[in-house]
């Protein structure tokens, strides 16, 4: 859990706001007395546009119905309430976005709440309670505004059965948050009630046992065996896409590496080699002298290493790229992944070693940064047509090897990653935030140094 309070007359607020709403992929509920900035407004417009579910609730006041926003627009594809008056105020000030993070505090999202006033805001991130009980309370505004009403749903024995598949996978990945939206997709069906608030509480094992009772008494009517098929594919379509993203960031992760420590090579290994040079010719003069300097021992031994390491670098071509190429060649890479790794649902060869070379291909050409030589792939991959080999499989036993290859091959990634990211390399990295600054602040070191040893052992 992540908890950060921030100020209006310490910082940009809004923008810090605007950040937290770019992070969002499904969902964003607002509540706010006064909504009338409108930059803020056009950032949920632009989330909207994006296929993401906004909703947002205002008191009924003077200050919203002259302001310049267009609230109709929200409630052309999401949902927009206005509640109480002018003398009855609806005094909330709250966003959760993508059930995971609550934005909360004093601030209205007004111009004069970020500009003039004393306004404070809270984000928290990872509290599933704080996050469920503000959505409770967003909903029961929702109805009190009288556009919507809380009905019961009909129970769905297939959908249910779906939805507590991908929420026991999603817990088993420890990806706690992505079972949100299916909770509440299920809370409005009163026979699962108990087992929803269970899940909500975050008592899962307790859910867990509950949802086997249910399994078992809604089974008796129905093929178990077409039943667990169903679950084991939505098992294996949900850990696919897992892997796919764990192959995304390993990837881009090493090339983060593999481009560093070519620029390291390339950048600092002349004046690493100039000062082994120095230290090598002043072990010579000092040993001529009787002075044995441990300091200065083996220094031909790496003087030649470095060497050698900056004339295999000199080989290697990686272009820098401009932020427009740098975001170009990751959408390019991430779309083809899916079609090209041999464990995607949506991968286009038959074959899995043909998908193996090609996804090796692209790996290293994301690698050395060969934006041309990506889009060739991802040009070439768009123009096959995608196969759901996933679907094929049709023998019981078959899907549960399936199943337990894929989690053996995600826990491998999983952890080749978090090894990866505890390297030193990875760390410093880490801690970078301009490569050109940190290599320059190097090489004046190196050029102090070596102006030290200089002076020290040549001149004197």
């Amino acid at each position: 859990m992540k908890v950060n309070s921030y100020f209006t007359k310490q910082g940009d607020v809004k923008e810090i706001i605007i950040n937290k709403l770019s992070t969002a992929q499904n969902k964003v509920l607002v509540a706010v007395a006064w909504f009338t900035d409108t930059v803020l407004f056009d950032k949920l417009l632009e989330l909207q546009e994006k296929g993401i579910l906004i909703e947002v609730i205002i008191t009924k006041h003077q200050f919203n119905t002259e302001s310049r926003n267009n609230y109709q627009l929200i409630e052309e594809k999401g949902f927009f309430a206005e509640l109480g008056s002018d003398d009855q105020l609806m005094h909330m000030k709250f966003c959760v976005i993508d059930y995971d993070t609550v934005i909360s505090g004093s601030a209205n999202w007004s111009n004069r709440a970020f500009t003039v006033n004393n306004e404070e805001i809270t984000i928290v991130t990872g509290n599933t309670q704080r996050t469920n009980d503000f959505i409770e309370e967003f909903d029961r505004l929702k109805e009190l505004s009288g556009k919507f009403k809380m009905n019961e749903e009909a129970l769905d024995v297939s959908k249910a059965f779906k939805k507590f598949k991908l929420i026991r996978a999603f817990v088993d990945l420890g990806e706690i948050t992505k079972i949100q939206p299916y909770i509440h997709e299920l809370k409005s069906i009163k026979e699962l009630t108990s087992i929803t608030n269970l899940l909500l509480a975050g008592k899962y094992d307790i859910a867990f046992k509950e949802i086997t009772k249910f399994e078992k008494e809604y089974t008796q009517l129905i093929d178990v065996s077409v039943i667990e098929k169903a679950q084991i594919l939505s098992q294996i379509k949900l850990i696919s896409y897992q892997i796919e993203i764990l192959e995304i960031k390993k990837t881009e992760t090493e090339a983060e590496i593999e481009q560093f420590n070519h620029r390291y090579i390339i950048e600092l290994n002349p004046l690493i080699s100039k000062i082994l040079a120095l230290k090598k010719k002043i072990y010579e003069k000092l040993k001529k002298h009787g002075i044995d300097d441990d300091t200065f021992k083996k220094i031909e031994e790496e003087f030649n290493q470095k060497n050698k390491e900056y004339q295999e670098e000199l080989k290697v071509e990686i272009p820098e790229l401009n932020d427009e190429e740098t975001a170009d060649i990751k959408k390019m890479h991430r779309e083809a992944v899916k079609l090209c790794h041999p464990d995607s649902s949506s991968c286009i060869y038959e074959d899995k070693e043909e998908a193996s070379k090609i996804f090796n291909e692209l790996t290293n050409a994301v690698k050395t940064n060969n934006i041309e030589q990506v889009r060739f792939i991802w040009n070439a991959l768009k123009q096959g047509n995608p196969i759901s080999d996933i679907n094929a499989f049709d023998e019981l036993e078959h899907l549960r090897v399936k199943l337990e290859t894929l989690k053996s091959k995600y826990n491998y990634l999983f952890n080749k990653l978090s090894e990866i990211k505890l390297s030193q390399t990875y760390e410093l990295i880490s801690k970078i935030d301009d490569w050109s600054e940190y290599f320059e602040n190097q090489k004046s070191l190196l050029k102090k140094e070596f102006e030290s040893l200089n002076k020290k052992f040549v001149k004197t």
